[in-house]
């Protein structure tokens, strides 16, 4: 558990979140989302706003994913595996801005979404599907993919 907490973690730190605040009451189901066209995904990495509404919204449905396939590391994988093809562009952005040393400069915008962000990050590292996952590979290979730091 250790190690996908440090990949939340360094994931989460580009959020510059603050304290941990309480998860929500519920945590909505994933919805569908169509992939970005590739004009769009070009530019995502230069609109911050849009991209921390979709990483606010990527953190949200991976908790949910957590919350439903609870101790069933195999549900769990594919899950993250669909949400990888959804927020590839988020994915592709983050990288992108994290490579270039861009960081900063998404703080403000993440920062308006601070409390879902730490409330979704906090039902994640303490999921059921964490604590027994997290050995497996190939979940947390699903993990680190969707929201690991870049290498």
């Amino acid at each position: 558990m250790q190690f996908a907490m440090t990949r939340l973690s360094l994931a989460l730190a580009l959020a510059a979140c603050g304290a941990s605040q309480p998860p929500p009451a519920a945590v909505p189901p994933p919805t569908q989302h169509p992939a970005a066209p590739p004009a769009e995904a070009a530019t995502l990495d230069r609109d911050y706003a849009r991209l921390a509404e979709r990483a606010t919204q990527l953190y949200r449905e991976v908790a949910s994913v957590f919350d439903v396939a609870g101790e069933n590391c195999s549900a769990a994988t594919m899950k993250l595996a669909e949400l990888q093809r959804t927020y590839a562009d988020v994915v592709a952005a983050n990288a992108k801005i994290l490579r270039e040393g861009r960081a900063r400069e998404l703080r403000p915008a993440l920062a308006a979404h601070e409390q879902e962000l730490d409330a979704s990050a906090k039902a994640i590292v303490e999921s059921k599907t964490m604590q027994t996952c997290s050995t497996d590979k190939a979940f947390t290979h699903a993990f680190d993919d969707l929201v690991g730091a870049p290498p």
